[in-house]
């Protein structure tokens, strides 16, 4: 289920936003603590899961002080609305396949920002990123945490 509220993208789709959009690059693990909610396919694609990830994270953001939002459905999998103004912050969740799991930031808008050379979306991209990964490093039931460039 596409939605209109700019969490659109994956990782190997073009569009004519991509301009627009800032990504970060992608966190790859496995864990077997993300359990897929029965039902939740149907709200992404088939075979796409990451509900419970992205529920984990945004709590996981929230205690060390990242204002995460809610958890939305997309096709690609689920995002985490991060509170940022002018642009706006994701952090988009999938599963590859049972118990590997993906993640990446990003950024989208701020383009009056950009116009006029008072854009900040990398910056806070790059604070975002930072947080995901350290909450990513300091969980247990991560294992074998490693970046991938897109």
């Amino acid at each position: 289920m596409n939605r209109d509220d700019g969490c659109k993208l994956n990782r190997r789709q073009q569009s004519p936003t991509s301009h627009k959009m800032r990504q970060s690059p992608l966190l790859i693990f496995e864990s077997s603590a993300f359990p897929v909610v029965p039902g939740e396919d149907e709200e992404t694609n088939p075979g796409i899961y990451g509900k419970a990830l992205a529920g984990w994270l945004a709590e996981k953001l929230r205690t060390v002080g990242v204002p995460a939002l809610d958890v939305i459905a997309e096709d690609f999998g689920w995002c985490i609305r991060v509170e940022s103004a002018p642009h706006r912050l994701y952090v988009g969740c999938a599963s590859e396949e049972p118990d590997h799991w993906q993640l990446f930031a990003f950024a989208e808008g701020g383009i009056i920002a950009r116009l006029l050379g008072k854009d900040k979306s990398a910056e806070s991209l790059a604070a975002l990123y930072a947080a995901v990964r350290r909450c990513l490093e300091s969980a247990p039931i991560i294992r074998g945490l490693r970046e991938e460039a897109v």
